[in-house]
């Protein structure tokens, strides 16, 4: 509720975030079994935290203001979300690997 107030969001769009949460909770589980599941949600995330720093720095450049938080977060956020999103790139090339037993 306290979240509905200090960014003006209505129960709808919050309902849509928890559902989106979810989403990617299970997405994150299934690839832990298939890391083609966590090289694709990598290089969705990198092309949402680069565009997240590019609006972030344009809006910051231009002196205007976002519809939702301040420039600085949003440029935090781009950068989270690109950092975490690498991380999830090279854990999906190098763990998880079998060995064959000859």
């Amino acid at each position: 509720m306290l979240l509905a107030q200090v960014c003006e969001v209505s129960h709808p769009c919050l309902a849509i975030i928890g559902i989106v949460a979810i989403v990617l909770v299970v997405l994150l589980i299934w690839g832990s079994r298939n890391p083609l599941v966590w090289r694709v949600l990598a290089v969705v995330g990198m092309g949402t935290g680069v565009g997240l720093l590019v609006w972030g720095i344009i809006i910051a450049a231009m002196k205007e203001e976002p519809p939702i938080g301040s420039p600085a977060g949003i440029i935090a956020t781009g950068a989270g979300i690109l950092a975490s999103a690498i991380v999830l790139l090279v854990i999906s090339f190098v763990g998880g690997r079998t060995i064959r037993k000859e």
